[in-house]
């Protein structure tokens, strides 16, 4: 088995707000992508809610015992919910929830166990080369269909700002976030028990497969063309394929978010 790992920080940022777990031991592997807080919120140590919350899940499903995929997220999520009670976090408040995407998986012998959770993706590679993608990108439309729903509660009555109000990103962030977790809304990992009808749990048998690959949606490709990511990372490596998304994006003046992947040729 042969392991490649990428963790790059956004030049725009001070701290990577992604975090990942490599056990090959446990053959537990993991990439979390914490999201940019909207409030002020630091601790004491100065680190703010998306670093608190992808640090908290990921070392609490790195630190247990022999559980399974939907037990390790489960409780992770508990564990999230607890320190956030202990710095009085407003839980009515979604967008001041500690909160984190996640892309797992388990080894174990035969089979390999996933789990996923908002747009962290896993794929997959099998042995005739065909790509599989194991995880589905709640977060991908989300602007949208909160537009949507917005058009759906004024036609009940709610009295919503015009959307003029909502084409401020932070406003449009908050909104968004109130939907977390939410039918017409995403997943996510940040404390509330709902996350679970969000998780996204299977197996494959790891004799018919040849490679695995985990991404932050930092490393998403700008055509969201999954077979030629794979095939480009499975070519030159995933190294390199970051590498020159980066350059990529500082050429034409693109957003540049995270970046963290774990690529394991089987």
């Amino acid at each position: 088995m042969e392991i490649e790992k990428v963790y790059l920080k956004s030049d725009k940022k001070t701290v990577c707000e992604d975090y990942f777990v490599l056990d090959e031991h446990k053959g537990l592997f993991a990439v979390l992508d914490g999201a940019t807080p909207l409030s002020d919120f630091v601790n004491e140590q100065g680190v703010n809610g998306a670093v608190l919350a992808s640090r908290i899940v990921g070392e609490a499903i790195h630190n247990a015992e022999d559980e399974n995929i939907q037990a390790l997220m489960s409780n992770a999520n508990e564990l999230l919910l607890e320190e956030m009670k202990k710095y009085k976090i407003d839980l009515f408040k979604k967008h001041e929830l500690w909160s984190t995407c996640l892309a797992m998986i388990k080894m174990n012998g035969q089979q390999i166990d996933f789990g996923q959770i908002g747009d962290s993706m896993i794929f997959a590679v099998t042995k005739s080369g065909n790509l599989e993608v194991l995880s589905i990108d709640t977060v991908a439309g989300i602007s949208e269909r909160a537009k949507k729903q917005r058009e759906e509660e004024r036609r009940k009555g709610r009295n919503l700002p015009d959307e003029a109000y909502f084409q401020n990103k932070r406003n449009s962030l908050i909104y968004n976030r109130s939907l977390a977790n939410k039918p017409n809304g995403y997943g996510v990992l940040n404390g509330d028990s709902a996350a679970e009808g969000y998780f996204h749990i299977g197996s494959i048998k790891t004799e018919n497969y040849r490679g695995l690959l985990l991404i932050s949606d930092g490393l998403f490709p700008k055509d969201l063309n999954w077979d030629n990511m794979i095939n480009t990372i499975w070519k030159d490596g995933l190294q390199k394929y970051a590498l020159d998304l980066v350059e990529c994006e500082k050429s034409t003046n693109s957003y540049q978010d995270d970046k963290t992947g774990i690529f394991i040729r089987l």
